[in-house]
């Protein structure tokens, strides 16, 4: 379970400098800053000063790897390898944008992972729970 979360990218530093769909917005500024296949620069936001990359959605197509960036304090960064979400359950999700210029949809994989739901005294049985909802990209 999990295998598609990669655990060695959780700083800034440690983003491949991949090409990437998607978009970063930065505090001082009311719109996000759209990536099309580009390299995140991650630079702008290392020496922690402001402004700062309030969140960041980004995709790499060619390398199947989604990262989710927020901050809030500190940064979050989650990293998905999605050639490894073979064999789950995956259900594919679309969204309206906020403030994306020329997106129709904002595209994310939703991974359900089997669970033992408890019944009763020693019993269970399988179920689906979310476990992940990682962003693919866009519509346009």
């Amino acid at each position: 379970m999990n295998n598609y979360i990669l655990k060695e990218i959780n700083t800034l530093h440690t983003i491949p400098n991949y090409k990437f769909t998607g978009y970063y917005w930065v505090s001082d500024q009311d719109k996000p800053v759209m990536l099309f296949d580009e390299v995140f620069p991650k630079d702008k936001f290392e020496k922690g000063i402001n402004p700062f990359c309030i969140e960041a959605l980004l995709y790499s197509e060619t390398e199947q790897v989604s990262i989710h960036i927020q901050h809030t304090g500190h940064y979050l960064i989650h990293a998905y390898d999605l050639k490894q979400l073979a064999g789950l359950e995956v259900v594919e999700k679309t969204y309206l944008p906020h403030k994306l210029e020329n997106v129709e949809k904002v595209k994310f994989k939703q991974v359900w992972e089997e669970v033992p739901l408890h019944v009763s005294g020693d019993e269970s049985m399988p179920t689906l729970k979310p476990s992940a909802l990682i962003f693919s990209g866009f519509n346009y």
